[in-house]
């Protein structure tokens, strides 16, 4: 596996090849909770290097972890290329800022014209963060979507008239009192979130005015807000450099980025043993996935497993059509499916609710494909 990191902290257990943790006691750990029972371990023909899991069922959770973390993954991507990579070309700004998106950056990301775009990646690790949204006209047209690192919608503010207010994002641990002077708490299940917004503007003479309005968006830790003391930092992270965009949906590689990403997300009470059958591969929350290091057999399920997850995302894509709302939500709305919520993942950050999205090319369904790594 080729190192993608770039330095902010903690090296991440390179001293222990996550295979590593697998090997020593995660394996065989993971397993005793999985009831797992595989005829072809004895034989050996299906054998992919895990006691209990044969190849098919490696292949089908492969597909189960493809479908729950393609969101993370793409998020990520943005958060990374956004607000992380500061030699970047794409860079915008720092974490827990807003910034503008930039018309020339809008446009390369097939976005609407008639809309200035801002973003903000958020990291809630150490405390909330406060977003300040200015009163808009009626008239005029102005959203605000907050998303976890599942991209759950967890606080869509607005759409026209939008009233203005004072919001605090609060991740998973945050157990403060509300001050005084927030208009609504959003609580998001991951430590990573990101906020997008749009602002109409009517003609090109209009510019300005949507410009000022933009700038009026504000992004600011709790502290800063309350005018106090910061608390104590987070540990650092050694962010991952994401997989290139080309190869997000075909990479072997997509399985360490979700492996690093998972340290975020806080195990939800209804997918605890989701969590358990990805452990049973070794998909380990903030763990190295060397994939050049496993058993070939269980790089081809992994490989097998992405891909049938890609063809139901497309097949699922098309089925849609033009009406793409329904692959838009919370939890309570999407309820655990784990398609829906990866096929509106795949239509962008900037999909307003199926509105706004970039467009994708079409493309046939992929076949299964033996990985070459």
């Amino acid at each position: 596996m080729r190192h993608r990191q770039i330095s902010t902290a903690f090296r991440r257990a390179t001293c222990r090849p996550f295979i590593g943790l697998v090997a020593v006691f995660a394996l065989a750990g993971a397993m005793a909770g999985c009831t797992f029972r595989s005829p072809d371990a004895a034989s050996g023909s299906q054998w992919v290097g895990i006691e209990g899991v044969s190849a098919q069922q490696a292949r089908t959770i492969a597909r189960e972890s493809y479908l729950y973390g393609a969101p993370m993954v793409a998020s990520y991507q943005a958060m990374y290329a956004y607000s992380i990579d500061k030699n970047g070309a794409q860079y915008k700004g720092p974490l827990n800022t807003i910034n503008p998106m930039g018309t020339a950056a809008a446009a390369a990301a097939g976005l609407d014209p008639a809309y200035l775009y801002s973003y903000a990646a958020l990291d809630l690790r150490a405390e909330p963060v406060v977003v300040t949204v200015p009163r808009v006209e009626k008239q005029r047209d102005a959203s605000l979507q907050v998303m976890d690192l599942y991209m759950h919608h967890i606080g869509d503010l607005g759409s026209r008239g939008l009233g203005g207010g004072v919001f605090l994002v609060a991740g998973p641990s945050w157990k403060g009192k509300t001050p005084a002077g927030i208009t609504k708490v959003i609580r998001a299940e991951t430590e990573l979130a990101t906020l997008v917004a749009r602002t109409q503007r009517f003609n090109p003479a209009d510019q300005d005015n949507a410009k000022r309005i933009q700038s009026r968006l504000k992004v600011q830790p709790l502290s800063a807000f309350r005018n106090r003391s910061a608390p104590a930092a987070p540990a650092k992270v050694e962010w991952m450099a994401p997989v290139p965009r080309a190869q997000m949906y075909s990479s072997l590689e997509f399985y360490d980025e979700l492996a690093f990403l998972l340290r975020f997300a806080p195990a939800h009470k209804s997918e605890t043993m989701l969590r358990e059958r990805m452990a049973s591969l070794g998909l380990r929350p903030g763990d190295a996935y060397d994939t050049a290091s496993l058993n070939p057999a269980l790089r081809r399920a992994l490989q097998e497993g992405m891909h049938d997850g890609q063809n139901d995302i497309d097949k699922n894509r098309a089925a849609q059509g033009a009406n793409t709302d329904a692959l838009f939500g919370g939890r309570e709305t999407l309820k655990n499916n784990y398609l829906t919520r990866a096929t509106g993942a795949q239509m962008g950050l900037f999909a307003f609710g199926g509105m706004s999205a970039a467009k994708a090319p079409s493309k046939a369904p992929l076949k299964a494909q033996t990985s070459t790594r």
